[in-house]
């Protein structure tokens, strides 16, 4: 039996190749990640054991930012002085240090902008070497990093602009040094660094000289990190702790490495969905093959193959496919890998490093190769053992089975998902309502892909009568109809994807319509100023408010205000929450803010207005008091009102007296409204003339304001049609192999039709025809379940208010319908030839 398994998978080798493809895909995008994710994670602390090669311990703030305790040159003297340390490196430095180019006066572009305060000493942990030039002494002079030298456009004695944040305004410095980093690097990882005189940076990062924001230490000869550590450790400070490098290098790798995780969660769909519909395409296959096999499966029955044997046989060749599979794909996976790596490093330019290939990698690759494998051709051997031995004897017909228990099941699955989507979009269960919703889209699909058997005579018929004029029309219609359970399972491949995809276009195309009514509602608005964060909003990123009273000044300005972020360390009411402070006046003015209850005014120190989803989930309502903690501040305010949530305006907003709590003074956001009748294009140019000193921060009209409103949204359907993509290309193996075997089996039925009169051209029509079916019934199932839960999902955030409109996007529809015909054409080519081809006389005498 086994020798006859591995002689047929030879046979079968072309039609089971698609399966292998399939595998292929899903083992890849698995591998990838897995790979990508432990070299980055080794490239991340090869580059910080590179900082931190002299350093032993380290010593930083609990809570780092601008809120942080600062140690004293005193306390660090008494660190210093522990026994087994033999050289220490204080802090002083700041993020947001931007330089800007001398050619051209603009921000020089990056992501990680520092800036560091130095005593005038080469460092005494040898990470920073001077190359050329001296230290800066004074005030008005500055060392620079080599790539930030080469991105400025500056050397030695050129004057340089430097955006420093804490004095929200740049200045123009000396450049009196250049230096580089332990070996050879211009950088450590592309971002800019500029050096200052370390009396100057302490009063300029911190507002007073004196202190720092840690220090680094190394260990004498003798003296593990560990022993150290835990010595320093007992003379710590309050709000300080102590950590070996090996400790830090790990913390510092996995928090660089967390930026990634969008990109980990779209490789892993890739590989999830790639599984899914996998598991569709390897079940279609070996199914049919079983099918074909009939009088050799009985054959080897008569002969005295017991049932388990027959069963075993065909798992045995899932077995050998899922293998050349996964190892084919954890190949892939490894060169997908190391590419973003390279891809990755390039563009922070980084040094790469080897591929991390761990064994959990390979183990997990062989693991889903196998198991979606051997899950998908279950099924099919449980049916090939159970082939009469007499349908060896004669031509014995196995008529498809009934639908009726499949469907009964599907039913099952279908009618609770349905329900439990309506009562999570149209009831008011809380938080607890999205998932109702999630668990009932998830019972839906799984009852809709059981029915699509049933689905798809009906459906089919109805598509049959646009799609299939002609006599060939006609025979192609009829050969999709013939066998629906065959029909239905290529299909569906499809179906999981544009189901994705429906969904998502249907919410972000009504959260953009909502968005667009809500602002066109607004009383102004049309002019926005945004910081573009790096990091958590705290009051340390933005612009100067007081750079809103230029812009009041422009021709046309009827009126702005300034909006102030804070989302670290904050509670309200004794839970985490974002606030917003502002001139409650204007923000009501310009968002024709609607009360619930209360007044809606200028705020006053420690007095807030909420909306009311989040003065329900809080508790509070109108008059009611409060504690509100904004780093380590902490004061009891009142509510003043409560306004009606909206799509464009929701939350805690605070009064601008509580500015002084927050992490720093700047705004993250600045609103203008103009006077009627006037263009927004100039006032536009004229604010990005204002804001031109705040490195980071853009201005836009409404429109743009939209745009990256709903750019996450985008990127995200953007992810999604990519899975759509996907889907797409194994749906189309699918249907080739579908159709290949299908043409096989109807050898003699295809020459008999040619010898009575049907041309080549019809039996490629016909053939097309069937795929095109196939693919158009996919993508309509697909759709209507995407659409259905999409507008299920805005119905519960129209139910919250974070929409108005349930908007279906007709374009990207019709455009995925058209993707689906195109692609039955495309799969539809090579067995359409191989029909076309056969030789009538042979095809009728075909056995």
């Amino acid at each position: 039996m086994i020798k006859a398994s591995l002689r047929g998978l030879l046979q079968r080798k072309l039609r089971l190749s698609l399966a292998v493809f399939a595998i292929v895909l899903s083992v890849g995008f698995l591998s990838a990640i897995l790979v990508l994710s432990g070299t980055l994670n080794a490239q991340f602390t090869t580059l910080f054991s590179t900082i931190n090669q002299n350093v032993a311990v380290q010593v930083q703030a609990e809570e780092p930012g601008a809120r942080a305790p600062r140690l004293t040159a005193e306390q660090v003297r008494d660190l210093a002085a522990t026994e087994g340390v033999s050289a220490s490196s204080p802090e002083v430095s700041a993020e947001g240090v931007v330089p800007y180019r001398a050619t051209d006066d603009v921000p020089v572009s990056t992501d990680v902008a520092l800036g560091f305060g130095v005593d005038g000493r080469d460092d005494p942990l040898g990470l920073v070497a001077l190359r050329e030039g001296a230290w800066p002494t004074g005030a008005d002079e500055v060392a620079v990093s080599a790539r930030t030298a080469e991105q400025a456009k500056v050397k030695l004695g050129d004057r340089l602009k430097v955006y420093l944040p804490v004095l929200n305004e740049p200045r123009t410095f000396r450049v009196v040094g250049v230096v580089g980093f332990a070996g050879g690097r211009d950088s450590l990882a592309g971002e800019t660094m500029v050096l200052f005189q370390e009396a100057f940076a302490q009063q300029t990062f911190y507002g007073q000289t004196g202190v720092y924001a840690g220090v680094s230490f190394a260990a004498a000869d003798g003296v593990s990190q560990t022993q150290l550590r835990d010595r320093i450790r007992a003379k710590l400070p309050a709000g300080f702790t102590a950590k070996t490098a090996d400790e830090a290098n790990d913390e510092q790798a996995k928090a660089v490495s967390t930026q990634f995780d969008f990109f980990t969660y779209i490789l892993i769909g890739f590989a999830v969905l790639a599984g899914l519909v996998g598991v569709f395409l390897i079940y279609n296959t070996f199914n049919i093959i079983v099918a074909q096999r009939t009088r050799e499966l009985a054959l080897l029955r008569a002969m005295g193959a017991g049932w388990g044997q027959v069963a075993a046989s065909v798992l045995l060749e899932a077995l050998v496919v899922s293998a050349v599979g996964a190892t084919l794909g954890l190949a892939a996976g490894i060169g997908l890998g190391y590419w973003g790596e390279a891809a990755l490093a390039a563009q922070i330019e980084m040094d790469p490093v080897p591929v991390v290939i761990s064994p959990l990698t390979v183990l997990l690759a062989y693991a889903l190769g196998i198991v979606v494998t051997m899950v998908a051709a279950f099924i099919p051997a449980i049916r090939a053992s159970s082939v009469p031995p007499v349908a060896a004897m004669r031509d014995v017909v196995r008529p498809d089975r009934s639908l009726l228990a499949l469907s009964l099941t599907g039913a099952a699955f279908a009618l609770p998902g349905a329900a439990l989507v309506l009562l999570g979009a149209l009831a008011d269960l809380g938080g607890a309502g999205f998932l109702v919703l999630l668990g009932g889209a998830v019972l839906l699909l799984l009852g809709a892909l059981l029915l699509a058997p049933l689905l798809a005579r009906p459906v089919i018929r109805a598509l049959g009568a646009v799609l299939g004029r002609g006599q060939a029309g006609r025979l192609g219609v009829r050969n999709a109809l013939r066998n629906p359970r065959r029909t239905a399972v290529t299909a569906v491949a499809l179906t999981v994807g544009v189901m994705m995809v429906g969904t998502a276009a249907t919410v972000i195309e009504s959260f953009k319509s909502s968005l667009t009514d809500a602002l066109g509602e607004s009383v102004g608005v049309e002019v926005l100023i945004q910081a573009q964060l790096n990091a958590a909003p705290d009051g340390t990123q933005g612009f100067d408010p007081k750079a809103l009273d230029r812009v009041r000044a422009i021709p046309g300005v009827k009126e702005a205000s300034a909006w102030h972020f804070d989302a670290v360390d904050v509670t309200v009411a004794g839970q985490p929450q974002f606030v917003f402070a502002t001139d409650v006046g204007q923000a009501t003015q310009m968002f024709s803010m609607k009360t619930v209850s209360g007044s809606l005014r200028t705020l006053g120190a420690q007095e807030l207005v909420l909306d009311e989803n989040t003065a329900k989930a809080l508790g509070l309502s109108a008059g009611g008091q409060t504690m509100v903690r904004l780093g380590p501040v902490e004061r009891q305010y009142t509510v003043v009102a409560v306004y009606e949530t909206t799509p464009v305006i929701q939350g805690i907003l605070i009064g601008e007296p509580a500015v002084a709590d927050f992490g720093g003074p700047l705004a993250f956001q600045g609103l203008v409204s103009l006077n009627e009748g006037v263009d927004a294009g100039p006032v536009v140019t004229r604010i990005e003339q204002i804001m031109k000193d705040y490195p980071g921060v853009r201005v836009g009209d409404r429109q743009s304001y939209i745009e990256q409103s709903t750019s996450q949204l985008d990127g995200l359907l953007a992810g999604i049609q990519i899975l759509l993509f996907v889907s797409l290309l194994i749906a189309v193996l699918g249907i080739l192999n579908t159709l290949m075997l299908s043409v096989t089996e109807r050898t003699r039925e295809i020459g008999l039709v040619r010898a009575i009169g049907l041309s080549r051209g019809g039996v490629v029509a016909m053939v097309n025809v069937e795929s095109i079916l196939m693919a158009v019934f996919g993508v309509a199932l697909g759709l209507a379940l995407g659409v259905g839960i999409g507008a299920a999902l805005t119905q519960a955030l129209i139910r919250i208010k974070f929409a108005t409109a349930i908007t279906i996007p007709w374009t990207q529809l019709v455009a995925y319908l058209v993707v689906a015909v195109l692609a039955g054409m495309l799969a539809a080519i090579l067995p359409a030839r191989r029909a076309a081809r056969l030789n009538v006389l042979d095809a009728i005498a075909y056995e």
